[in-house]
């Protein structure tokens, strides 16, 4: 497994979402990218996106962390030649849990770049 990524934390505002994470992460032909979050310590309600106009396919993976306990959430293949975009659901009603997002690029021959955004949700 190869991680490698570029990030940046932006807090920043919109109407009615506040962005708490933004990366992209280079994925090598035939790699795999496992990006961790570390999550707020408050209960909350989040999206996860995943953006990329990389030729496929591509395998995007949510997965939920508690201690050195993992549960993936949501999983998705996307085989198109660009335009992947996923979207899953993150609740951390607790506070307590942190996220891992992981990318696969099964192309034999083009790394892979996509945007990992989370975006915390309104209250309800």
């Amino acid at each position: 497994m190869l991680v490698v990524l570029l990030s940046a934390a932006l807090p920043a505002q919109a109407s009615d979402k506040d962005y708490l994470y933004y990366r992209d992460a280079i994925v090598p032909p035939f790699q795999e990218s496992r990006e961790f979050f570390d999550m707020p310590n408050r209960p909350g309600v989040y999206e996860v996106t995943l953006v990329s106009e990389s030729t496929g396919p591509l395998t995007f993976r949510v997965v939920r962390v508690h201690d050195e306990k993992e549960v993936t959430l949501a999983q998705s293949r996307s085989y198109t030649a660009g335009n992947h975009e996923f979207h899953s659901r993150f609740d951390n009603p607790q506070g307590t849990e942190d996220l891992i997002v992981e990318i696969a690029n099964s192309n034999p021959v083009s790394s892979a770049r996509v945007s990992v955004i989370v975006v915390e949700l309104p209250h309800q």
